[in-house]
């Protein structure tokens, strides 16, 4: 007779560990980051401040408005911060940032100069937008020079059409490096806009309008005939009519 043994199933080895461990010790790890993150923002306070992109402002005068130290930055009225710094003629926009560390950093955008009003012995850069910015010391600018306009004070704006026309000349002229480059300075007067060369003095009659289209014609004209007869031979270029640009030589 024979015996059978019965023998009962073994299961096999699967491999696998046992995940509540790991999970328990991430979520531990978590909460201990929340903790001391909760920690550090209740306890960070306002050591230092910092000023990045000002080249025209001295950073001795953005110092001149107080910031406050030693508090919490959510305790800073940083609206009236900005406002404050954007009161300077030469800061377009300024921002706050929150450094981890707990520092202030002050970013600021300047204005950037486009023309120099010379009103008699008074001189002023303006910019685009047509606010009027104080010369400062070792800073000179390469710009035309802009007559017609009072100087006013700085951080006021030009206004009026004629201000508005010499701005829309002045962006028009940016966009033109042959143009840029030949006229240096801009004056408004009862035929428009009227410049000089750079060379030799040309009087050069823009008008009123249509700017972007007679500075081409200038390009043109200093290209084909300038560069043949040479400028000295010229007095004025008129060139307010279409079609045609009168001119006056020597």
């Amino acid at each position: 007779m024979t015996n059978e043994k019965k023998h009962s199933p073994t299961e096999a080895p699967t491999g696998r560990s046992n995940p509540l461990p790991w999970v328990a010790a991430a979520l531990f790890i978590l909460g201990l980051a929340v903790v001391a993150g909760f920690y550090w923002s209740s306890n960070m306070k306002v050591q230092k401040v910092y000023y990045e992109g000002h080249s025209f402002v001295s950073e001795a005068q953005l110092r001149e408005i107080e910031i406050p130290t030693g508090i919490h930055p959510d305790s800073l009225n940083t609206m009236q911060i900005i406002d404050q710094f954007e009161q300077i003629p030469y800061v377009k926009r300024a921002a706050v940032d929150v450094t981890p560390g707990g520092n202030l950093t002050i970013r600021i955008s300047e204005r950037k100069p486009v023309a120099m009003l010379a009103d008699g012995d008074t001189k002023r850069y303006v910019d685009e937008e047509g606010v009027r910015l104080p010369v400062v010391l070792n800073r000179a600018v390469n710009v035309p020079l802009l007559y017609g306009f009072d100087a006013g004070a700085a951080g006021d704006t030009l206004s009026g059409q004629e201000a508005q026309a010499a701005l829309n000349f002045l962006g028009q002229l940016r966009e033109k490096p042959v143009s840029d480059a030949t006229i240096s300075e801009i004056a408004w007067t009862d035929n428009g806009i009227v410049a000089l060369t750079n060379q030799h003095g040309v009087k050069l009659i823009f008008g009123k309008k249509d700017f972007g289209t007679r500075l081409r014609n200038w390009e043109a004209f200093y290209a084909e005939i300038i560069k043949q007869k040479g400028i000295e031979s010229m007095r004025s270029v008129d060139l307010r009519f279409q079609g045609q640009i009168v001119t006056h030589e020597q």
